[in-house]
């Protein structure tokens, strides 16, 4: 067929976005990128979509338990629908079966190569209706207009950051959490987990971001955009427990921890006694153990100023390594007897806070205040408000974070409605989704 009566067949033309379709009714699909519109909802539970087939699927992956399951035998992920399963093994295999005609790349789905179509021709149709910006792709004109709304989707569950695309949340997760140190510097040989030409600054002593309302200068944008806020009184971090407001995340996440009663920084020569910040346990360690190093290694008994300190040590003398290596050999021993290889298991600090939340919204101020929410951990006022009501709550597991999961499970299903419950457990509802569900 033809190039010329290609273009003559595709004759229903998007008003927004000029892109031309065969029929009317792909026409009319194609508008619902714009518009929002999600006509098919599920009965269920109430998600709409903006096309049937997004629907069917949602029906078999969330509500269809006992539907045929289509497994990857390279990697063993499951999929509700055979064509998910076919599009996911091209991961694996390395098929891209569609070719691009004006240069050799090649594409494992079509609608990549539509995409990709569209950088030879220069092409925009997706056009911000709030500022110029132009975009070859749906998606991420999508992502760009969540910069405008302020809206963050990716969440991390380690610290409650919030992230407007998918990547940055990865990089997050890897750099802060998985204390993957990828940058060296060369002047100080410290090995960074991002954000190097910044560092570089302190060496230099440059401040290249000014503030417009006074004379502050900052190394790093960041530092500049949470000082405007003393200006502003912009406070955009709220407590999801009590709503009070704040202008930096450390903040809140400090606050937090009167909540939840967590004490994460704990001293290690008196393991009972644990501080909700550093600066107070460095303390504790030169006024009571007359040391200014906090950090101890299990191996040799030595002190180490810095985390980063110890985790050298550690990793270049071979008897330092094997205590801590056979110490976190236990842990996960653990916590693999404790929690099921196959479920997702919410960070600790996350599942505490979401708890706070749930007990501020279902309990009376005064049964909090008796029970001593607020200023001890919510572990032991969950496990004594569990008691209290004349159940047994659970104890016996070593990992503190399965131990609260399962005093959760015991709340949830002494709290949540039994029909309710019913319904969650043939959807096959995690404990953490369910917390997430009722606390958002």
């Amino acid at each position: 067929m033809t190039s010329a009566s290609n273009v003559k067949e595709k004759r229903h033309r998007c008003e927004t976005c000029s892109k031309a379709f065969g029929t009317s009714a792909d026409l009319t699909k194609h508008r619902r990128v714009h518009t929002g519109e999600r006509p098919y909802t599920c009965a269920e539970c109430g998600a709409a979509f903006s096309q049937a087939g997004g629907l069917r699927t949602h029906i078999l992956s969330r509500h269809n338990s006992d539907g045929p399951v289509f497994h990857c035998h390279h990697c063993g992920k499951t999929f509700p629908v055979k064509e998910r399963l076919r599009l996911h093994l091209r991961t694996h295999t390395g098929e891209r079966p569609y070719s691009c005609k004006l240069c050799d790349k090649t594409f494992a789905r079509v609608g990549q190569l539509a995409q990709h179509s569209q950088t030879h021709t220069g092409a925009r149709p997706h056009r911000c209706d709030k500022c110029p910006a132009a975009y070859s792709c749906a998606t991420n004109l999508k992502t760009h207009l969540k910069r405008h709304l302020g809206q963050r989707d990716h969440v991390c569950h380690e610290c409650g950051k919030t992230f407007a695309r998918r990547d940055g949340l990865k990089k997050h997760l890897a750099c802060l959490h998985g204390n993957l140190r990828s940058f060296h510097c060369a002047v100080c040989r410290k090995d960074l987990k991002g954000h190097l030409l910044q560092h570089l600054r302190t060496h230099l002593r440059e401040k290249p971001h000014a503030c417009p309302d006074c004379k502050a200068r900052f190394a790093q944008r960041s530092q500049l955009t949470v000082h405007r806020r003393t200006h502003s009184g912009d406070k955009p971090y709220r407590c999801p427990v009590c709503r009070q407001a704040f202008s930096h995340s450390t903040a809140l996440k400090l606050h937090l921890r009167r909540h939840t009663g967590e004490k994460p920084f704990r001293c290690p020569l008196c393991p009972s006694t644990g501080f909700v910040q550093l600066p107070h346990l460095k303390k504790h360690m030169r006024c009571i153990h007359k040391t200014d190093k906090p950090y101890l290694c299990l191996g040799c008994r030595s002190f180490f100023k810095t985390k980063n300190e110890l985790d050298n040590h550690e990793q270049n003398s071979p008897k330092c390594v094997e205590a801590h290596s056979s110490n976190t050999q236990s842990d996960s021993v653990s916590k693999d007897k404790e929690s099921s290889p196959m479920e997702t298991v919410m960070p600790v600090n996350r599942m505490r806070v979401l708890l706070a939340v749930l007990l501020k919204r279902i309990s009376t101020p005064a049964r909090l205040d008796a029970l001593g929410f607020g200023r001890r951990l919510i572990d032991d006022v969950l496990r004594e408000s569990i008691e209290s009501s004349g159940r047994k709550a659970c104890l016996d597991l070593v990992d503190e974070g399965a131990r609260l999961r399962k005093n959760v499970e015991i709340l949830l299903d002494w709290t949540v409605p039994k029909q309710y419950m019913d319904k969650f457990r043939r959807e096959s509802r995690s404990t953490e989704e369910l917390l997430e569900e009722l606390t958002s």
